[in-house]
């Protein structure tokens, strides 16, 4: 093609015809011109298609991750509400005004009210991963990015109220189990098999009515309806994100 058009101009030049040659140059390169633009417009159209395909692959996995997030968070409220529960039962602070007594406070109620402290978080690898590979500009939707960066802030704020827990339970709240009752009743429920015949029962009405304990208790109490109320943010965060991943990739279809 190029000894073709190259043929031409040296004719136009042996005739003469200099006019001509100009006009054909111009054309030539007019050609040229226009041979780039739909290369680099198909080249433009082939990114545009590769980065869609990619962008819709990393919504897929962090809506897959999301649902996975979401029935992890669900379970984890639930046993924050169990532990709740277990607590203000053994504190005898129901809001029906139910009396407590030792029938109903069991070693195993006993232990899992002090003992018992969840400090798992819903995980979120796939968000995770697109921040330390920066490949978070994938995702076109600002909402989207918005909303993900809500749920780290909501993430972060979890994180801290669980450390000031974990802090004060493993500084004072584990040493009632360490000083101020016997703890080989408790084992019992993870061991089935030993044998705690010989071993003094614990009255736990009475542990109980030490200040201590009970403010230590409370505290504790507190701390978990605090956990409660941030999990349920993150949790209406991850329930949202869902919801706009889902509307993106409707509309990508």
């Amino acid at each position: 093609m190029i000894k073709f058009f190259r043929k031409i101009r040296q004719d136009l030049l042996a005739e003469g015809k200099t006019g001509k040659y100009l006009k054909y140059a111009v054309g030539e390169i007019v050609l040229v011109v226009i041979g780039i633009l739909i290369a680099l417009q198909i080249n433009n159209w082939n990114e545009n298609r590769k980065n869609s395909i990619e962008e819709r692959a990393t919504l897929e996995n962090l809506l897959e991750n999301l649902n996975l997030s979401k029935i992890q968070s669900e379970q984890l409220i639930s046993e924050e509400n169990q532990l709740k529960q277990n607590l203000i039962q053994i504190l005898g602070v129901n809001s029906n005004n139910t009396k407590v007594n030792t029938e109903i406070i069991s070693d195993s109620i006993f232990k899992n009210a002090v003992w018992d402290l969840q400090s798992d978080m819903p995980t979120f690898n796939s968000y995770n991963n697109l921040k330390s590979t920066n490949k978070l500009s994938l995702i076109k939707n600002k909402n989207i990015n918005e909303k993900f960066t809500e749920l780290e802030f909501r993430q972060n704020k979890l994180n801290d109220i669980l450390e000031d827990r974990l802090s004060v339970h493993q500084i004072r709240i584990d040493d009632i189990l360490e000083n101020d009752i016997n703890f080989i009743p408790l084992v019992k429920s993870n061991i089935p098999t030993i044998n705690i015949e010989n071993e003094s029962k614990n009255n736990y009405l009475q542990v109980l009515e030490i200040k201590r304990i009970r403010n230590l208790l409370g505290m504790k109490l507190s701390f978990t309806q605090d956990v409660i109320d941030f999990r349920k943010n993150l949790d209406t965060e991850i329930k949202g994100l869902i919801i706009l991943i889902e509307k993106e990739l409707n509309e990508k279809k």
